[in-house]
């Protein structure tokens, strides 16, 4: 069943969701696809096929699929059945607890576990100047920092 056409207030309104959702996916280091999935999945009342996120997005097959995977990954997209339909079909996450909590356990854990990885490789600060000395303390605080915020972040899954 096609899509009921939009009054002009409904596309004003689709439009500007599109700018406020690939403002928000560039801030959050996200590929412009993936927030045109998002968006197409957000705007649609129904769950949408793989042809129509693709359709919708104006976006290539390969594209659709790498978008599509990574909002999988980070929560922001679920696959759902359709009963009455064969195919694939997605649904937006909606609420923004679980969006949050998906980005921070799929691209800050990761980041921070990687930052110690290096922090450690850094065997002290005998030899550095004092600038530089100063500088791995500050760094280091920050990380320890960043790491206690972590279990405050996780909290916010429901």
């Amino acid at each position: 069943m096609p899509p009921t056409p939009l009054s002009s207030r409904d596309q004003e309104v689709v439009d500007a969701m599109a700018v406020y959702f690939s403002r928000m996916g560039a801030t959050a280091g996200l590929p412009k696809s993936a927030a045109l999935i998002y968006h197409a999945l957000f705007v649609s009342e129904q769950p949408l096929s793989f042809g129509q996120v693709m359709e919708q997005g104006g976006l290539s097959k390969a594209t659709a699929s790498t978008g599509l995977k990574l909002l999988e990954r980070i929560g922001a997209a679920h696959r759902v059945e359709m009963p009455t339909e064969r195919g694939t079909y997605y649904r937006p996450e909606l609420s923004v607890r679980r969006l949050i909590a998906g980005f921070f356990e799929n691209t800050l854990q990761p980041g921070l576990q990687s930052g110690s990885e290096i922090l450690e490789g850094m065997n002290g600060t005998d030899g550095l100047s004092e600038h530089l000395e100063s500088r791995v303390k500050s760094l280091k605080h920050w990380h320890a920092m960043s790491e206690d915020l972590l279990p405050v972040l996780k909290a916010l899954e429901p």
